[in-house]
């Protein structure tokens, strides 16, 4: 990806290049290996990667109005508004360009850069441009955050998007979180089947028990849990979207006897005891306030015997939700992600036993690709179903966050809890289930 030496001469800059090369030239001297991506802007002009980088990418400004939005929102937020807007491209491979941006923009911004940075956007007319108003397919919600209301907009904007656009992206298996790989050849539908089957193994599910699940989706868990363990199943989601085709999925499968779906806030559910409690990339929208709130009805819906997997993704240091990150505005509006630490200590504050926890960082990485695999072979598809906009916010999410689970800044946990002092009396580490 960077380590040849390129041989080839550097162009002379000119005209939009020419302006913004001293400030560039600034940044790519404190910037760990230079600048591993070439800029090119709307009047053709382009400033080539830093010598030693072999076939670089480069990053498209295509107007003006993509440095607009960078310099009146500096930051995630007006990288994320001009990338999806189509004002910024690429030209190369998305997740390796994305890598060597990301580095890029790590290097320090310092005082005596200020003048030179004025300079040239002045030279250029930024500074006159209006800024352009957000894409429209940025998350605007209204009233109290984690409200019943609020939260119910926030997944409606994020899943209620097209049942056939997930389709496509997930595979056949419907399941929106990270699959359970064994081995290199393993592929993404054989891995989010075994996912479930670990689960439910965990869980030592069978036909006596009365399962809940927290963030149903599209009723695959349900589904599986049914036909395979003969267990009963209780699925809770926000979106009608996802309700609607997971009771069709039900009925496909001929387990409609022993599934319902409902549309239902996980803090209105009152009619346990469960057996079994499971949510599987549900707790990351609870918010940081409410975590407790989440995990006390939990423990208040399952039986004292009963046991229950929380399957969630966590961050790897402790630090405040940026409100104008990518992810917020776009992705996972109000979501919040705690650290493994953290979430131990509020399982054990609210009356939970750890009986065992696995993280499955490595594997949510490969998921990521998997599914931007999916995308991209569907591009046309989603374009046509879910517009421009948000096929882009898609095709950058993905890879984005696999390459965050590839360096460690995330990880995915799956924990099984018992009620303390209570749960089941077997061994809940279950023999060859690991790869």
């Amino acid at each position: 990806m960077m380590c040849a030496m390129s041989s080839s001469s550097t162009p002379t800059p000119t005209n939009v290049a020419a302006v913004l090369a001293p400030i560039i030239e600034r940044l790519d001297a404190r910037a760990d290996g230079g600048r591993g991506f070439a800029l090119r802007f709307w009047d053709g002009s382009e400033l080539p990667a830093t010598p030693g980088w072999v076939e670089p990418p480069a990053v498209v400004f295509r107007t003006p109005d993509a440095l607009v939005r960078m310099i009146r929102r500096p930051g995630e937020l007006g990288l994320s508004r001009a990338y999806v807007a189509g004002e910024l491209e690429t030209e190369g491979d998305l997740e390796d360009t994305f890598a060597r941006v990301k580095i890029w923009r790590y290097a320090p911004f310092e005082r005596g850069d200020i003048v030179p940075a004025l300079r040239a956007v002045r030279r250029l007319g930024i500074l006159r441009r209006p800024e352009p108003e957000p894409p429209a397919c940025e998350a605007r919600l209204g009233g109290r955050a984690h409200s019943h209301k609020r939260d119910s907009e926030a997944i409606q904007h994020h899943y209620d998007v097209s049942n056939e656009f997930y389709r496509r992206m997930l595979g056949p298996t419907m399941v929106y979180s990270c699959a359970y790989f064994d081995g290199p050849d393993d592929t993404l539908e054989a891995a989010q089947t075994r996912k479930l089957d670990v689960v439910c193994r965990k869980l030592g599910l069978n036909e006596t028990h009365r399962l809940l699940d927290i963030g149903c989706g599209w009723g695959s868990m349900m589904i599986h849990a049914a036909r395979e363990y003969g267990a009963r199943a209780v699925g809770v989601t926000l979106s009608e979207a996802q309700a609607a085709l997971a009771r069709e999925r039900i009925r496909e499968a001929g387990v409609e006897d022993l599934c319902e779906v409902r549309i239902q806030d996980y803090r209105d559910i009152a009619d346990g005891p469960f057996d079994r409690i499971s949510s599987i990339g549900m707790f990351e929208h609870v918010g940081e306030e409410n975590l407790a709130i989440y995990l006390k009805q939990a423990r208040d819906l399952l039986a004292d015997d009963g046991l229950f997997l929380n399957h969630g993704i966590v961050r790897a240091q402790p630090a405040a939700t940026d409100p104008n990150s990518f992810a917020i505005r776009y992705v996972f509006p109000d979501g919040y992600l705690h650290t493994q630490g953290a979430v131990i200590s509020a399982f054990e504050a609210a009356g939970f036993e750890l009986r065992d926890d696995e993280s499955l960082r490595a594997h949510y990485a490969r998921t990521l690709r998997c599914w931007a695999e999916n995308h991209d072979a569907n591009r046309e598809l989603a374009i046509s179903e879910i517009g421009v906009e948000r096929e882009r916010v898609w095709r950058l999410h993905n890879v984005g966050a696999a390459l965050g689970f590839d360096c460690g800044d995330l990880s995915i946990h799956q924990a099984l809890l018992a009620p303390l002092g209570g749960g089941p009396e077997f061994e809940t580490r279950i023999p060859g289930y690991r790869s």
